[in-house]
């Protein structure tokens, strides 16, 4: 194993005799298993920061009972009435949710932190409110032959019947390997949306 795939692999899942920190934040992970963490008990702060979760479920923290703290920061998370189990779960474990954890959806929470809030604060009664659509980058570039200008779009994922594809002209992109265009899979991100 190369030396560096090692440092990054011992930085990820540090113990000692009274603390264990897995530290998952930057991966692009998009949707966690019911129980992904089980088997590490002796678990104290789980860090799942600036990835692409948007909903969690109380399956995720199956075994994680010497919990302390959570963070769990993203672009898109949905603070409504199907959070509400997470301010009751980290409650009746003194889970402390950390402070760069800050609702984006609805608008009306948006910004706030999610450990300030109350269950009553989580709520599904207001119209549905969902991100239509983010074009990154989102204003014109200047790109210089041999340079890569990665393009990524998502939209808000209401069923399975939603595509995303990208077009120019009226054509359609596809990869293009001997011209530098690459077009990935489409990635749904846990319930709530899709990229490409």
């Amino acid at each position: 194993m190369p030396e560096e795939s090692r440092a990054e692999q011992s930085r990820a899942l540090l113990c000692s005799s009274a603390n264990c920190i897995l530290d998952l934040r930057n991966n692009l992970i998009s949707r966690l298993e019911p129980g992904a963490f089980r088997g590490l008990a002796a678990l104290k702060r789980l860090d799942l920061a600036n990835n692409r979760i948007g909903c969690l479920s109380a399956d995720m923290f199956l075994g994680l009972g010497n919990l302390s703290k959570l963070h769990f920061s993203t672009d898109s998370l949905f603070c409504d009435c199907q959070l509400g189990w997470l301010l009751r779960w980290a409650q009746s474990r003194s889970v402390r949710v950390g402070n760069d954890t800050l609702c984006v959806y609805p608008t009306r929470l948006q910004g706030l932190q999610l450990r300030g809030l109350t269950p009553q604060h989580l709520t599904c009664d207001g119209p549905l409110e969902l991100p239509l659509f983010q074009l990154i980058p989102s204003q014109r570039q200047v790109v210089f032959r041999g340079d890569r200008l990665p393009l990524q779009c998502t939209v808000s994922f209401l069923e399975p019947s939603l595509s995303v594809s990208w077009s120019h002209n009226q054509q359609p992109v596809i990869t293009h390997e001997e011209r530098g265009v690459y077009v990935e899979e489409p990635v749904v991100h846990d319930c709530c949306l899709v990229t490409r």
